[in-house]
């Protein structure tokens, strides 16, 4: 009877110290993850993008993207065109809707974006005939679509010129627009500090998540032995150039240096979410930190 009874104690205080530890965390046996672990792509082509449907939060399809606003001093997409067809009487119609004023949706066949607003509400939207566009660079019309949807944007940031330089008092303000089209920037002409035709730009590669220009694909026409080859180049790696004629970008790059960097066959794009195609093209164009021009925003 008595060895029962001491068996029964030892066992109450083994259970009782394993208590103890499971209380503090000790020697705790480890519990397997919840669900499966999920990754998301976050970098898209230009082409990817634009005509991709957009829905509201019941499914129902309203339109798709006609168009990105792009502000090329920070990369960020400003806006959205969009065209909404799904919703009768705005055929001919479109409206630049905020990023911030969407979502990114990954659906289990397809993605679009999401974007919760009815006909009556899009009656009392600003919108355009998308065979006149307004001056996507004039501060009072993005000013006037900020205020609609209810969007702040943060200030400019103190190492960037003010939006409207006074270049002398004796001499007129210059302005320099730096608000594009994608469909403005794909095929932008591109020169080398000597003002030399290189090529153009194929068209541009955004992150979803943070709503900017990342990467813009160049053809370098104007170089021999890169016909079919395309190069991804950051934005930061541009200068963006008011000439007396035309606008354009400009890359100080030479062909024997072009040789190097990370290329593509046209027809057959890398895996552009990989990290690693945006880790190699990033080591191989160092940041630039000089300042950029003013620019009207």
């Amino acid at each position: 009877m008595s060895r029962t009874i001491a068996i029964l104690c030892a066992a109450a205080i083994g259970f009782g110290a394993f208590a103890s530890n499971m209380a503090h965390g000790e020697d705790a046996p480890a519990k397997p993850a919840a669900g499966t672990k999920v990754e998301v792509a976050m970098t898209f082509r230009s082409t990817d993008l634009l005509g991709m449907p957009v829905r509201n939060r019941a499914g129902k399809d309203l339109g798709t993207i006609n168009d990105l606003v792009v502000e090329m001093n920070s990369g960020d997409i400003r806006y959205a065109a969009i065209s909404f067809g799904g919703i009768a009487g705005f055929g001919d119609k479109l409206f630049a809707v905020p990023w911030k004023s969407m979502a990114f949706k990954f659906g289990e066949q397809d993605r679009y974006f999401i974007f919760d607003v009815t006909s009556e509400q899009l009656e009392k939207s600003p919108g355009f005939d998308q065979n006149n566009w307004p001056d996507v660079a004039d501060p009072t019309w993005g000013a006037s679509i900020d205020k609609h949807y209810g969007v702040t944007r943060s200030a400019p940031r103190s190492d960037r010129p003010a939006e409207k330089p006074t270049v002398e008092k004796a001499k007129a303000p210059i302005v320099y627009d730096a608000v594009f089209r994608v469909s403005t920037i794909n095929g932008m002409k591109v020169k080398n500090e000597a003002g030399e035709d290189t090529g153009h730009v194929e068209e541009l590669v955004f992150d979803v998540k943070s709503g900017k220009a990342k990467y813009a694909a160049l053809s370098f026409g104007g170089f021999a032995g890169f016909g079919n080859k395309l190069f991804a180049i950051p934005m930061t790696a541009f200068t963006l150039k008011h000439g007396s004629d035309e606008t354009f970008l400009v890359l100080d790059i030479s062909p024997e240096r072009l040789k190097e960097a990370p290329g593509f066959d046209k027809d057959h794009w890398p895996d552009t979410a990989n990290p690693n195609w945006a880790t190699e093209i990033d080591k191989f164009y160092p940041a630039r930190t000089a300042e950029r021009p003013a620019t009207r925003k």
